[in-house]
């Protein structure tokens, strides 16, 4: 073999191990993102201190979001997205 040869093949399967390592990274994400991701979301959301500067956390939806999320991540447990509904758009109110 030259050392052209050698080379294309050297580089082809680095490449091929550069995808297969990213595609396992990959698989350790969900939707939300990694595990550590979804806690650091709850733990901001659920914090009420938060609130006062956060409407997101005043209003509650986003801690259980982010309940949600970390069950997913660090638990494998997904859970179907709930669906809102508004009484005002229904004009239910």
């Amino acid at each position: 073999m030259n050392t052209i040869h050698k080379t294309s093949i050297a580089l082809l399967s680095l490449a091929l191990f550069s995808m297969t390592v990213s595609a396992n990274e990959e698989e350790k994400k969900s939707r939300v993102g990694t595990c550590q991701d979804a806690q650091k979301q709850q733990e901001y959301f659920c914090d009420m201190k938060n609130a006062a500067t956060d409407s997101m956390v005043a209003l509650g939806t986003a801690c259980r979001n982010a309940k949600i999320n970390v069950k997913e991540a660090c638990e494998g447990v997904v859970l179907p997205d709930p669906e809102y509904k508004s009484c005002a758009m229904e004009q239910k109110c």
